[in-house]
């Protein structure tokens, strides 16, 4: 059993904002026994899919520039996050479509922990140039189940290429969870990110996209839930640099009790990324009184010929829905949880793979359940 200190600043914001927000960054000090153990199970390999453990530069077949973009780009997480996962995490686990391949199925990757098992680990995934690829990674634990589970996951689509990540976090009420993902378009690819942070007991996401490609895309859509006493930081960074690239960016959820959550979402449009459009939304559905919120939306633009939109919708339910509501014979309780449910369904009907919707759907009507 290995202990680290973990002692670093998470989530750092691309650009610094007035001090008593408290968003700049997180600041994080404790230790973490790393003992390994936690199970990941490759439950499909499509075929024109490679996938193997261990340093990527090994396998010789793609070009080390490739493998050069991912190892400098940090993910929303920070600089100081990411030489955490260079430390403990000896192997990658190393997943590439090949060159013009279409791959309609899904890999599934499932990461099972029991109470008090503590692991890191790390992925890259490369869509060669034409090709398109899926990927479905899910965390569970039991919902009482205490433990620390990090990962971090480098994105790289290569020309005309399609990435599409599906992230499903179902972990125990006492977990410690790092999330890092760092991605980067080339010309003409499209990288398109699904989560759902549902479970964990402190939940850390940090997003850091680079559109370096001309017409390059990224499309985002993220669905929370926190309940009790869950604390959930999303650190969302989207980069333009491509002409004409584009990004939307939508995340939606639910607080309650005494959770909290906080947002940080950036569109830069870069000098030179001419025809450039960003688009980030945001909202919240506040269930209780003492839950917390915080949420940032930025643009950075250091270009003209560009266009950027943000918005945010936080508060609770409306007089005139939770009328409209009450008189087809739901109460208030029942109005809020159908709601909830909404938002979170948001998400869960854009995944398409019917195992992992039944499985977030019999997640969320056992939290909910609990009420009864």
């Amino acid at each position: 059993m290995e202990s680290r200190q973990l002692k670093m600043k998470i989530n750092p914001i691309a650009s610094p904002t007035w001090n008593f927000l408290r968003l700049n960054d997180v600041p994080i000090d404790e230790t973490v026994k790393l003992n390994g153990r936690g199970k990941s199970i490759i439950q499909n390999i499509p075929p024109k899919v490679m996938v193997s453990s261990g340093s990527c530069r090994e396998c010789g077949e793609c070009e080390a520039a490739t493998y050069d973009d991912l190892r400098q780009m940090n993910t929303g997480l920070g600089r100081e996050a990411d030489d955490f996962f260079d430390e403990v995490c000896d192997d990658v686990l190393h997943i590439r479509s090949r060159k013009n391949a279409k791959v309609s199925e899904p890999v599934c990757i499932s990461y099972t922990f029991e109470d008090g098992d503590a692991n890191a680990m790390r992925q890259e995934i490369i869509a060669e140039e034409g090709s398109s690829i899926t990927v479905i990674m899910d965390y569970t634990s039991g919902r009482k189940d205490k433990g620390f589970f990090g990962v971090q996951t480098k994105l790289k689509a290569c020309e005309n290429a399609t990435i599409r990540l599906i992230k499903i976090e179902l972990l125990g009420d006492g977990f410690l969870h790092f999330d890092g993902i760092a991605a980067v378009a080339g010309r003409g690819a499209k990288i398109e990110l699904l989560q759902m942070e549902l479970g964990g007991g402190r939940n850390f996401v940090g997003v850091n996209t680079d559109l370096e490609g001309t017409l390059s895309t990224f499309e985002g859509n993220g669905a929370f839930l926190c309940l009790n006493e869950q604390k959930l930081d999303m650190n969302y960074y989207i980069g333009h640099r491509g002409k004409k690239s584009e990004s939307t960016l939508a995340v939606k959820g639910a607080l309650r009790d005494s959770a909290s959550k906080n947002f940080r979402g950036i569109i830069d449009l870069k000098h030179g990324a001419k025809g450039a459009k960003g688009d980030e939304q945001e909202e919240t559905l506040l269930l209780s009184e003492g839950v917390h919120n915080k949420t940032l939306p930025v643009i950075l633009c250091d270009e003209d010929d560009v266009e950027g939109s943000h918005g945010a919708t936080i508060g609770r339910l409306s007089k005139e829905t939770l009328f409209y509501m009450q008189s087809r014979g739901f109460s208030e309780h029942e109005a809020e949880v159908l709601m909830a449910k909404g938002q979170l369904n948001f998400v869960r009907d854009l995944i398409g793979d019917e195992k992992s919707v039944g499985r977030i759907q019999h997640y969320i009507e056992e939290v909910f359940g609990d009420d009864r």
